[in-house]
């Protein structure tokens, strides 16, 4: 029976669940990755899911190794900004070298030895004068830029564009001879343009003044009189889907900047829908309008084909549908139709859907499809839901006629397939504002982007220590021609060659400036929040030398960054033999350790841990090193008999003896998470003694629960911490309500202070500092 509904006082039990835990295990990396985002941090919740978003191990980054050596070590939860050279594109100016091993560019800012430039240039001719009958050739005004071999596409107004392979290019006589007949389509007797399109990859080996050197002389079919499109720096690569007559319709778009996207390959089909008829109806609709049998299938955006008895078919797109009326409105207004036949039932007008699909595969495997899909509107471009599903691609409308639609097997595709080009990973051009960030750019870059992301409490940037690595490229080989008269050799199994030039850039050149003020960055950001720190990683130094890491180790100071030494050596999936390990900084594997602590009640110290995914050190520190470095609060890193390869440290690099313990640091970053998380409900609220002793009971509270947890110090709550309020005239005049919190932290035996103050809109925290003892 119902309850609680007659008159009288009622009682009942709530119960009140507890806080969530405020976790500090969450890593922040900045790095370099093969792909993924750069415009915000990615969480990661394991290593094959870094795989999937970021790709896999690089010989010119150590991201993909900093994060397995985290997950390997216990860490359970990331976050990745990805970082990558701002694009440049230029051309080609002034006079070219005639062989192509280097090449005039009207901007060279920027381009460093061993960057991946790409390189385009669109020659166009025209039709001239009388054309040979056979069909075979083609007299023109200009055969520069068209090479044997090269694909030409033949446009005439009105058609739809046909495409002809060039078998030889004639300068004195300004013939282009094909390697086929020029199909029908074209009438020879009225002018028609010819295009061709030169694409190649190329390493810049040198940069002197505005000269490029590059590592391969250029391809003979770019003409060097011409200009030559070069783009360099990190970009996406790119594709176009055609409309019948020849005009871009869709730009296709890599989700993310890199050589990857040359992979990427997209083909698309169409289709039709059955027909829907018009409804008959005592008045005629409006020209904009038109009352159906039913909706069902149809939705604002839609393209439609429309049809009627002894009416051209017409292509419209719907703007709106109404379920309750069954009616659709039209972008355009229908001209030359019976509309009043079609609401008697004489001549009913006819109503089909068109539609596309979308099948992605990179290196030649399917990967994604996308059905029933309409075409973005000019209006909102990029509105599809390929943008919103795919982890491949991006699309969007081009600029071009409302009516327009795709055509699956236009000539202007690779056998059918639209063929992404243009990707570049940006690596050998970063530079150390693209770690950083600038307060002064359009856009939140590198460290920048953690300004508005509050979850992870540690950072780490293992890749401005790479060390120079050249620029590798492999061709694939040029097919033999077999001779047909030869015998047969014996069958050889082969490795199938790569599908296109495999080309990895040179690392970034960091200087130990550079080194230092991306440290210094990070450390700023870190101690500006007050709820992280920065692990940042030793340069390596002639084979590690001490004296080089304490020279490095003097330029800071402070209890929100820590530093581990020496780097430690893995297994490198990619190395190849003799050479099958790679050392790498330690920040990862160091910070897996902070979330297997975290993870391990009673034992706060992210130290004296076996070591995962380590098989080496590149320098062994004997009991001698390893007092120096625990003094220098540098974190050794040491490999032991029968105890394997462990960190044996727990230092900050703070000069004070008060915040030299990682534990004490690590455990105000949780306290202050926790304070401000936890007490956002007292903005606003008036101060008296009834906000005194809520505030003071929910504080409490909570660091009894962090006592129990065993990561305050004392045998009591009364000796692990206390809470009191600070009353003065000022703050009161300024509304301002402070509360005082000191607790015991487990290393050393002190207390930390902290200051809890209301203002009139928000609470903030402050480090009120460390006395010895009781409070007086």
């Amino acid at each position: 029976m119902p309850s609680g509904l007659n008159p009288g006082v009622h009682a009942r039990w709530l119960t009140r669940s507890a806080p969530e835990p405020v976790r500090i295990d969450i890593a922040g990396f900045i790095g370099i990755a093969e792909r993924g985002p750069t415009d915000r941090p990615v969480a990661i919740e394991g290593w094959p899911q870094f795989l999937r978003t970021f790709g896999d191990f690089r010989a010119n980054a150590f991201l993909a190794y900093a994060v397995r050596g985290f997950f390997d070590n216990g860490g359970r939860r990331c976050h990745v900004a990805r970082v990558v050279a701002p694009a440049i594109e230029t051309q080609t100016s002034g006079p070219q070298a005639l062989d192509g091993a280097w090449s005039r560019l009207v901007n060279t800012v920027g381009v460093r030895a061993g960057a991946l430039a790409t390189l385009e240039q669109v020659s166009t001719t025209a039709a001239s004068g009388a054309q040979p009958a056979d069909r075979r050739s083609s007299v023109v005004l200009d055969v520069a830029g068209f090479a044997s071999g090269e694909r030409a596409v033949l446009r005439q107004t009105g058609k739809a564009p046909v495409t002809q392979i060039v078998a030889s290019a004639d300068a004195p006589t300004l013939t282009l001879r094909w390697s086929s007949e020029i199909p029908l389509e074209i009438d020879l007797t009225l002018p028609f343009t010819i295009e061709a399109v030169a694409r190649d990859v190329r390493l810049v080996a040198g940069v002197v003044g505005d000269v490029v050197t590059w590592t391969r002389p250029l391809d003979p079919r770019f003409d060097m009189s011409k200009p030559i499109k070069i783009g360099l720096g990190g970009a996406s690569a790119s594709a176009i889907l055609w409309d019948e007559h020849g005009a871009p319709l869709i730009e296709i778009e890599a989700a993310s900047p890199g050589r990857w996207g040359d992979t990427l390959s997209v083909r698309v089909t169409t289709s039709l829908s059955a027909e829907i008829a018009t409804r008959t109806r005592i008045t005629p609709d409006p020209a904009d309008r038109l009352t159906l049998t039913r909706v069902t299938g149809l939705a604002a955006g839609a393209t439609v084909e429309i049809v009627q008895d002894g009416v051209a078919a017409v292509r419209n797109r719907l703007i709106a549908v109404d379920p309750a009326a069954s009616q659709v409105a039209l972008a355009t207004p229908l001209i030359g139709f019976d509309l009043a036949g079609a609401a008697a039932g004489t001549k009913p007008i006819r109503l089909r859907r068109l539609s596309f699909a979308l099948s992605v595969r990179e290196n030649g495997r399917l990967i994604e499809q996308f059905a029933d899909l309409d075409l973005p509107t000019l209006a909102e471009p990029k509105a599809s839901p390929v943008n919103i599903r795919s982890e491949l691609i991006r699309i969007a409308r081009a600029a071009g006629a409302p009516d327009a639609w795709l055509d699956p097997g236009s000539p202007l595709l690779d056998y059918g397939e639209a063929r992404l080009w243009g990707g570049r990973d940006g690596i050998a051009m970063l530079r150390p504002r693209d770690f950083t960030g600038s307060a002064d750019a359009p856009e939140r870059l590198g460290l920048r982007l953690f300004e508005i992301d509050d979850e992870p409490a540690a950072l780490a940037a293992p890749d401005i220590l790479l060390p120079p690595t050249l620029a590798r490229e492999t061709v694939p080989p040029e097919p033999v021609p077999l001779d047909p008269c030869e015998l047969c050799p014996p069958p050889v199994i082969a490795a199938a060659p790569p599908p296109f030039t495999v080309i990895v850039e040179a690392a970034p050149e960091f200087s130990p400036d550079d080194i230092l003020d991306v440290q210094r960055g990070m450390i700023e950001h870190c101690e500006e929040r007050g709820d992280r720190i920065a692990v940042i990683d030793p340069p390596p130094g002639r084979d590690f030398d001490l004296p080089a890491l304490f020279d490095w180790r003097q330029r800071f100071d402070s209890s929100y960054a820590a530093t581990y030494f020496p780097w430690v050596s893995v297994a490198d999936p990619i190395a190849r033999p003799p050479d099958l390990l790679r050392t790498v900084p330690p920040s990862g594997h160091a910070l897996g350790g902070y979330a297997a602590a975290d993870a391990d009640a009673g034992h706060d110290a992210p130290a004296n841990r076996p070591l995962g995914w380590a098989f080496g050190l590149p320098r062994d520190c004997d009991e001698e090193t390893h007092a120096l470095l625990n003094e220098r609060g540098v974190n050794a890193i040491l490999a032991r008999s029968a105890r394997g390869i462990r960190v044996m440290g727990a230092r900050t690099l703070s000069s004070a003896a008060d915040w030299k313990q990682l534990t004490v640091r690590r455990l105000l970053l949780r306290l202050k998470r926790m304070l401000a998380r936890e007490l956002q409900w007292v903005v606003f609220e008036p101060a008296g003694p009834a906000l005194e002793a809520d505030v003071i009971a929910s504080v409490e509270g909570m660091l009894e629960t962090e006592w129990q947890a065993r990561r305050l110090a004392g045998s009591s709550a009364e000796e692990a911490f206390f809470v009191r309020v600070l009353r003065s005239q000022d703050d009161t005049d300024a509304g301002r309500f402070i509360v005082e919190i000191g607790v015991a932290s487990v290393v050393p035996a002190e207390f930390i202070l902290l200051q809890v103050v209301r203002s009139m809109d928000r609470v903030e925290l402050a480090e009120a500092g460390v006395v010895r003892g009781w409070p007086q």
